[in-house]
């Protein structure tokens, strides 16, 4: 009984060790928790700031990376733009050499000859205008742009074409042009000159040299019935992949090498013949080369009607 006592006292004792006078609990000591809250406090407040000064830098090395991104673009233009330059240029210098040659050997020229003259000299024209044109193509992509829409000869843009793309041409591939009976269609002839250039060229640049019996670039135009005119530029190159080919009239979009393209010549001729009524596909595969496609419509189809025509038909 002795031992039952003196336990029922120890516990009585630690009973009233953690009891206030009241019979309520002691409470515990809250320093402890304070100043863990405050050590808490004052850690997240440090992380915040070190948070806030790596966003400041993080949004000072975005506007750099852009401005330098900008610079790289500005370069890229500047390098694909003497590119394009140098191939009418070095056309144009070609035929005024042979001018001046045949005019410089000869004191009078026979009526043939005098028409070969006129002719280089008629080329050379179209290469000068060519190149005036070049600046203006990189304004298309920032606001709309009247291309013209009065009938063309289609077939002597794409023989023109096919002239100054001999420069890259000659020493990569064979070229075939198949354009006659061809009916007058609606646009720029310059403009459509700048389209089927970029396109003989880029077929050019997919074709390593060295090969010519081996490659071949086709330009095939034919009157599809409908009001429109189809011309197809295909080549034996090393095609476009699908992941590539999705974007291939993106602009500054390019798969070439820095100084060699700027992305900028499909999206500018698929922005010309769109804005001519026109379309403007790619079928490709690795390997297996490249054909772009290019429907125009005939001279008259694309002409809107007027108000009392179009109030009439309602």
């Amino acid at each position: 009984m002795a031992a039952v006592a003196r336990r029922r006292g120890t516990l009585r004792r630690a009973f009233d060790s953690v009891q206030t006078p009241t019979g309520r609990p002691r409470p515990r000591d809250t320093a402890p928790l304070e100043e863990t809250v405050r050590e808490r406090t004052a850690e997240l407040e440090a992380a915040n700031a070190k948070l806030s000064r790596s966003l400041e830098q993080l949004r000072a090395t975005q506007a750099q990376l852009l401005f330098a991104d900008r610079l790289i673009a500005l370069g890229r233009i500047a390098a694909g733009v003497g590119h394009e330059i140098n191939n009418p240029l070095a056309f144009i210098l070609s035929n005024l050499e042979y001018i001046h040659q045949e005019l410089q050997q000869k004191a009078e020229l026979s009526e043939q000859e005098r028409q070969e003259v006129l002719e280089a000299l008629a080329e050379t024209r179209d290469g000068a205008e060519r190149i005036r044109l070049i600046v203006r193509d990189l304004q298309t992509l920032s606001r709309a742009e009247d291309v013209g829409t009065g009938p063309s000869d289609l077939a002597a843009v794409l023989r023109t074409a096919a002239k100054m793309a001999m420069h890259e041409l000659r020493n990569r591939s064979r070229l075939v042009v198949e354009c006659e009976g061809l009916p007058p269609v609606q646009g720029n002839g310059a403009r459509l000159g700048q389209v089927f250039l970029n396109l003989l060229l880029n077929a050019a640049q997919a074709i390593a040299p060295g090969r010519v019996e081996d490659n071949l670039v086709r330009v095939v135009a034919r009157n599809s019935g409908t009001g429109r005119v189809e011309v197809e530029v295909s080549d034996t190159g090393c095609g476009i992949s699908p992941e590539h080919r999705e974007r291939i009239f993106d602009p500054f979009f390019t798969t070439k090498p820095l100084g060699v393209g700027t992305g900028l010549g499909l999206a500018v001729c698929h922005g010309i013949v769109t804005s001519l009524g026109g379309t403007m596909t790619v079928d490709s595969e690795p390997g297996q080369g490249s054909t772009f496609r290019v429907t125009l419509p005939v001279a008259g189809a694309f002409a809107q009607p007027s108000r009392s025509q179009a109030d009439a038909a309602a």
